[in-house]
């Protein structure tokens, strides 16, 4: 398995699409960055705002990057791990060396949440170190819809909850991606499949908007007391697809 996530990397670093795609999420994250100083504000929702500072700058810098990666990094990584690769019918000659055929798909998976992995920790890091850069650590912090005031150790506590939970929404778009891709003739096709699959459903509850608007359901989330749709719906979207898309991967046609 490690060899093949290995391979798997090496081949997604020789095209010239993946050298891109890091170019202009290192370039938009620092936009961004510079973006949010103009105002020294960070925008919650479009309803609330609060000063910016050394501990929040990082939960607002994924505010503004996110919209970005949920909708064009992320699906375009998983499109060209994924779907390229079965319908260039480049299968026919891998699929006889000695591995099972889920193998492929787990090794696909394992790239996909490594480079999920990567991005939540690169976008962090940029937040961490210009937050400090740019503001003062404050006395305290205070979160969505709490005015209570918290220490700055809380503050990172809740950055570590924002952003693994906006990891758990990459992970879902996975899962659904790994369908889309499947089943999909060709790539453009996949991608516009995982587009609809991410706005159709809006239509039926604002709370299952995460995907394209991932932090603000997050802070959403964080606020609530009870559990939160949110918490209940990502693990389900992720094993729903990841069941599907692996039984689809095995009785997909290759030649």
């Amino acid at each position: 398995m490690k060899h093949l996530i290995a391979s798997e990397f090496e081949r997604l670093w020789r095209m010239r699409m993946i050298k891109i795609l890091l170019l202009l999420l290192i370039g938009i994250s620092f936009f961004s960055a510079h973006f949010l100083t103009w105002f020294d504000l960070g925008l919650y929702t479009a309803d609330s705002e609060t000063p910016l500072n050394a501990v929040n700058f990082p939960w607002f810098l994924l505010r503004e990057v996110s919209f970005f990666v949920t909708l064009v990094i992320m699906p375009l990584f998983c499109v060209i791990v994924l779907n390229a690769p079965i319908k260039a019918k480049t299968y026919n000659l891998v699929l006889y060396r000695p591995f099972h055929r889920l193998e492929f798909l787990l090794s696909k998976w394992g790239t996909l949440l490594l480079i999920a992995v990567f991005i939540t920790a690169f976008i962090w890091l940029i937040g961490v170190v210009l937050g400090f850069f740019f503001y003062q650590v404050p006395d305290y912090v205070t979160f969505y819809g709490d005015l209570t005031r918290y220490s700055v150790l809380n503050g990172y506590i809740y950055s570590a909850k924002l952003y693994f939970l906006f990891w758990a929404v990459m992970v879902a778009g996975i899962a659904i991606a790994s369908v889309m891709s499947i089943l999909a003739p060709n790539p453009i096709i996949a991608y516009f499949l995982l587009m609809i699959a991410y706005v159709v459903p809006i239509y039926f509850s604002n709370e299952l908007s995460f995907f394209l608007m991932p932090t603000q359901s997050i802070f959403i989330s964080l606020s609530e007391s009870n559990m939160p749709l949110l918490y209940m719906v990502l693990p389900l979207i992720a094993l729903l697809g990841g069941g599907i898309s692996s039984l689809l991967w095995v009785r997909q046609d290759f030649k």
